[in-house]
């Protein structure tokens, strides 16, 4: 089988990516944890990047994947897909999707306004 080519972005080295109005930061906590720090506006137009990137970080060696919202200040319904298919990779991936609104209004005004439970969904980290 031959391996998919990577760029630069992909490589699983912690780093700063700038996709337009959304910038993502990745880090690694732990040997088995990864931390992607969103911030600007997660839509249409940035919401294929951050899909990008959150396939290229979950994996069978990684046993968590936290992203953190707080400096979102827009998510549109393209961003809350994202998640979710986060949320199916991680599943087959045996990992945990672990999704921190923080403190931003708009993605708790997006996950309040959801007719489901979308914190059933995915594992948010408590707020408080």
């Amino acid at each position: 089988m031959v391996p998919e080519p990577r760029s630069a972005d992909h490589e699983l080295t912690p780093g700063r990516i700038d996709a337009g109005r959304m910038t993502l930061r990745v880090s690694c906590p732990t040997a088995r944890t990864v931390l992607v720090r969103v911030s600007g506006e997660v839509d249409l137009s940035t919401a294929r990047r951050l899909d990008e990137l959150l396939r290229s970080r979950i994996r069978g060696d990684v046993e968590e994947v936290v992203v953190e919202l707080s400096g979102v200040t827009f998510i549109s319904v393209a961003g809350l897909n994202s998640l979710l298919r986060a949320q199916l990779l991680a599943d087959a991936a045996g990992a945990r999707l672990t999704v921190d609104p923080g403190g931003s209004r708009a993605v708790r005004r997006l996950f309040t306004a959801l007719p489901m439970d979308f914190y059933g969904v995915m594992s948010p980290r408590p707020v408080g």
